[in-house]
């Protein structure tokens, strides 16, 4: 037994010294030990380096506040300032390093699409050439039942079946389709219904509309872009380079500087070569790239986007965007009149295999579906402004209610002016009709220059409104935000909104009477009209479930009107503005 005891000792000696001797060869050639266990050891060391790296975020923002005193005109209801809390951070590094991003809530957009990543998927199958000749184009054909009579009430129905260069049928979806029925008169549309268009995911699709009111009417339907085109637009907005998309910044030292989103996910760049201009409170990334002197200075003016035309935009604004109406449009039908039909105030629900659209334009006018008491004109709702305060919080198309409610009431405006900015805090106010109200544009990113101090996110207005105890049944806020995100990843507009939604919803925690009001994306008739789609379906979902607050559909308004360009003219501008300031006199969520 003896003798069996040394033999083990003797084996566990050698045993040692042969495991000496391997970690004393690992360390000649410069192995680390670790390296045989990284599998195991790598997950953990990494959450801690991210604990560690997110601390430091917050840390750097509590050293940050601690230094920036919350100015007066910020809370003072006549400044051009007031609310906006967290106007002096704008622009200050969180640190002079380029930290890891933080920890978001990923949730991916395609889970709103739950056919776009099969019809994908299938492009890529059945076309892995990528030839342009089997590309859906604009031989697509519109196929009805012969059906052209029909009655107040009932549902138009008709078929698109896709087609590629060669007229061969196409076996996919994903195509973008839009269709409306419209009547003209001396060339104007004066009438129209927008149409539903149902995606089959086998290359064709079913085109429907509620008929709402009488009259001859003719069908309209064009394909604006191909699943061809949309892979490549998703592509490009996801491709993780400075060719996308990025803007410029000057900072306090005079040294010009790129910006953008995602730098630190970009493949011309390193952590060592950019600079942290994140906003802790929401999350939300902004880098720039390290200036030569090396030192993160703050960001004194916010420079005009530079947009690199890449081959692979140029290949989607020009390849995938010469489309237009496709064969069979232009197809005519009559509606007969029927007494007893309304469709008022059921905006959304099904009717008939169909879901109705938020309202139809008849004699010139948006008759809505969704807002059940519209008020006669704008004119007419001055006094609903009255004992009112109204943020109109976003880009320039919300800039356009808050100078409508101006005009229209000869409002005496104030607001910052620096240079081409318009997009600066603004307000407007009436003492004798005790009406106020004011404008604030949205966080980074945004296609005009203008210093940093007058970029405030949303969510921290809304943050800054609880902290001055503002809120209640006479205050309301119209937000929206969107169009200078399009060139970027759809998840960050979907991050954006989580937050904006996050400090809605506690908000209404402390009073739940507040109004807001969502304004949804128009239809411009371009290119990238997909692009706008996709965040208008995007926002809609967000903020479906939020009770107590508007999502105010645009979309079908501008399927009957089209804009030219993002911002919204004439009659389109008109009926959009009265339909809004029908919830401020008539609040009936």
């Amino acid at each position: 037994m003896r003798k069996l005891c040394k033999r083990k000792l003797w084996y566990l000696f050698l045993g040692l010294i042969a495991f000496s001797f391997t970690i004393l060869l690992l360390y000649k050639h410069e192995i680390a030990v670790t390296t045989l266990f990284s599998k195991k050891i790598k997950p953990v060391v990494n959450e801690q380096q991210n604990l560690d790296s997110h601390q430091k975020n917050f840390d750097n923002l509590n050293n940050l506040l601690k230094n920036v005193t919350i100015p007066e005109e910020v809370l003072d209801p006549n400044s051009v300032w007031f609310g906006m809390k967290y106007k002096n951070t704008y622009g200050l590094p969180l640190s002079n390093d380029a930290i890891p991003p933080f920890e978001r809530e990923e949730k991916d957009w395609i889970n709103f699409f739950p056919d776009l990543l099969k019809s994908r998927q299938n492009y890529h199958l059945k076309n892995p050439l990528q030839d342009s000749d089997f590309f859906t184009r604009i031989t697509s054909k519109v196929v009805t039942r012969n059906k052209l009579r029909y009655s107040v009430g009932d549902v138009f129905v008709a078929h698109i079946q896709a087609r590629d260069q060669l007229m061969r049928n196409k076996t996919f979806g994903g195509d973008y389709f839009r269709a409306r029925l419209i009547r003209t008169r001396f060339g104007k549309v004066v009438d129209g219904i927008p149409c539903a268009i149902y995606d089959h995911a086998n290359g064709t699709y079913t085109v429907k509309a509620p008929l709402l009111m009488s009259g001859d009417f003719t069908l309209e339907v064009k394909l604006l872009l191909s699943v061809e085109g949309i892979d490549r637009w998703i592509n490009f907005t996801e491709a993780p380079t400075i060719k996308r998309s990025y803007h410029h910044a000057l900072l306090k030292s005079n040294e010009k500087v790129v910006c953008g989103f995602h730098l630190d996910k970009f493949i011309e760049y390193n952590a060592k070569d950019l600079c942290d201009y994140s906003n802790p409170r929401t999350e939300e990334p902004w880098f720039c790239v390290r200036p030569p002197s090396g030192v993160c200075h703050p960001i004194v003016e916010h420079i005009v986007k530079v947009f690199r035309l890449d081959k692979l935009f140029l290949e989607t604004t020009t390849t995938f965007g010469k489309f237009g109406e496709i064969t069979g449009s232009g197809l005519k039908i009559e509606v007969t009149p029927k007494k007893e039909f309304s469709a008022l105030g059921h905006y959304g629900t099904e009717y008939r295999g169909t879901v109705l659209p938020s309202g139809y334009f008849k004699n010139g006018r948006w008759e809505s579906l969704q807002q059940t008491l519209p008020i006669e004109s704008v004119a007419s709702s001055r006094d609903c402004f009255s004992n009112k305060i109204v943020f109109f919080l976003g880009d320039s198309t919300i800039r356009q209610f808050f100078e409508a409610a101006v005009n229209t009431f000869k409002l005496t405006h104030r607001g910052l002016q620096h240079g081409i900015d318009r997009q600066a805090p603004h307000i407007a106010e009436s003492k004798e009709n005790n009406i106020t109200i004011y404008y604030r544009t949205h966080g980074m990113p945004l296609e005009l220059t203008g210093p940093a101090s007058t970029r405030p996110y949303i969510s921290d207005i809304i943050e800054s409104l609880d902290f001055l105890q503002i809120g209640g049944p006479d205050v309301y806020l119209v937000l929206n935000v969107g169009v200078h995100m399009i060139h970027y990843h759809a998840f960050d507009y979907l991050h954006r909104l989580m937050g904006i939604k996050k400090a809605i919803v506690d908000h209404l925690k402390i009073h739940p009477e507040t109004r807001f009001i969502i304004r949804g994306m128009n239809v411009v008739e371009c290119t990238h009209e997909w692009a706008l789609f996709r965040f208008e379906t995007i926002m809609r979902e967000v903020f479906k479930d939020l009770k107590d607050t508007v999502v105010l559909n645009l979309w079908d308004l501008t399927t009957i009107i089209p804009l030219a360009d993002y911002h919204p003219k004439n009659v389109a501008l008109d009926e959009e503005v009265r339909l809004l300031f029908s919830y401020v006199c008539n609040w009936n969520v």
